[in-house]
């Protein structure tokens, strides 16, 4: 979520499970999801009040509260134990959701079906032999898989990217000296292979931009979270962070934008 395309030095070193290990910063930082990919997703996938839904990697419940104040019976999976318990908390007052702690590759499809599978910018983290496959057995015929895909893309704060670039490079991070954010155009379709999957019908493709407002804590904060920069070790990952801090108020005033893309891909299982 936090870069786009960078040529990382550490790419393989990213790890799902690195999540866990910051779930309070998580919480804090990480940003839900604008009105209208929420609208489009419950529409797209036709859920609402009673709807019965899954949700594959809640992470703190960034999109699981929506779907539970929209009054829709909720069952999320949530591989780390500290994700889950404060997704637990967040979810508390909702009688109709609830977290469970699983793999989603391992976790026991029940005999009842769902009307959709959500998953918000963490299907990639699945195995692909799985994914798709198990999403279809876990969903009623003419049920909805519902994947929120979120790019970050070129836009915001003029001058941001290439100034920020550098301490990349200087950390490990990236190997590439100008990288930049794709333009909106040209970022990536997201699961192609849906199109076909003999699993799924009628997919559907809604993408939607919008600038997100930073101050200089909480896109460090939100930097924290992010899978490559927890791969560095700590005294790295610590200078990087100080790094980009300094950056943002010296340079920016102590704020910033930065312009996301969020893909909704919704297919469904044949009736």
């Amino acid at each position: 979520m936090i870069r786009a395309a960078a040529t990382a030095v550490t790419e393989p070193h990213r790890r799902r499970e690195s999540f866990d290990s910051v779930a309070t910063l998580y919480d804090r930082y990480r940003p839900g999801y604008p009105s209208a990919v929420l609208a489009d997703v419950f529409a797209s996938a036709n859920i609402g009040a009673g709807s019965r839904v899954l949700e594959i990697g809640c992470g703190t419940g960034q999109l699981s509260v929506p779907l539970a104040e929209h009054g829709m019976e909720l069952v999320a999976i949530e591989l780390g134990p500290s994700l889950a318990a404060i997704a637990r908390l967040n979810l508390s007052g909702f009688s109709n959701a609830r977290v469970e702690t699983a793999s989603f590759e391992e976790w026991p499809v029940p005999p009842e079906a769902f009307d959709a599978v959500v998953c918000a910018t963490a299907f990639h983290w699945l195995d692909p032999d799985v994914r798709f496959a198990k999403s279809a057995q876990a969903l009623r015929a003419g049920g909805a898989l519902a994947i929120v895909h979120t790019h970050q893309v070129s836009g915001g704060t003029e001058g941001f990217s290439p100034d920020s670039q550098k301490y990349y490079v200087k950390w490990g991070l990236s190997n590439d000296p100008f990288f930049e954010p794709t333009a909106p155009a040209d970022a990536p379709t997201m699961y192609a292979e849906l199109d076909h999957r003999s699993e799924f019908v009628c997919v559907q493709r809604h993408r939607f931009e919008a600038p997100v407002r930073f101050t200089s804590e909480s896109y460090v904060g939100l930097l924290g979270t992010d899978s490559l920069i927890l791969a560095l070790d700590e005294t790295s990952r610590n200078g990087f962070l100080a790094d980009i801090a300094q950056l943002i108020e010296s340079g920016y005033g102590g704020e910033l934008s930065r312009h996301y893309l969020y893909e909704v891909v919704v297919a469904c299982t044949p009736k």
